[in-house]
């Protein structure tokens, strides 16, 4: 009788334990939706953690990167606030100028320097007219899309 009181007390435990470290793992990896102003005030508070913010892209401040697939460019809140941006990778066709964004990324090691940070992007959404879902096509597929039709890199205008 004992030993099944252990046995029983020993699952429990494990099943607390393992539950705990779910929930602990999920936490820790999460990604932080914070405004510009938060990423801008406390940029050394982020630490290279991944977070997602949303802006709108300066007028004038797309530039091709160092490669075909690179891009550099800045988004802005209402309060004037401004964020450089680096993205490596196929740009969702709707991106423009003054286009409201969600960007997922870090800011990059450089962050805590004197400098003004940078973001280092992992992901562009760009929110657009609805013409995407009223086609019935998911952010996955036109992602798919998106990376064929930039194969050869980013088509000057």
């Amino acid at each position: 009788m004992a030993i099944k009181k252990i046995v029983t007390v020993l699952v429990a435990v494990a099943v607390v334990v393992g539950g705990v470290a779910i929930v602990g793992s999920s936490l820790s990896s999460g990604v932080f939706s914070l405004t510009l102003q938060q990423v801008l005030e406390s940029p050394g508070d982020l630490d290279s953690r991944v977070f997602k913010v949303v802006g709108n892209v300066v007028p004038g401040s797309i530039k091709q990167g160092a490669t075909p697939f690179e891009l550099d460019f800045a988004i802005s809140d209402k309060g004037g606030r401004q964020l450089d941006c680096h993205f490596k990778g196929a740009v969702p066709d709707p991106f423009a100028e003054e286009r409201e964004v969600i960007l997922q990324g870090r800011l990059s090691k450089e962050a805590g320097s004197s400098e003004e940070p940078t973001m280092e992007v992992a992901l562009i959404t760009v929110k657009c007219p609805s013409k995407y879902e009223e086609a019935g096509i998911n952010e996955d597929e036109y992602q798919d899309y998106y990376n064929k039709k930039y194969q050869g890199g980013h088509q000057k205008e």
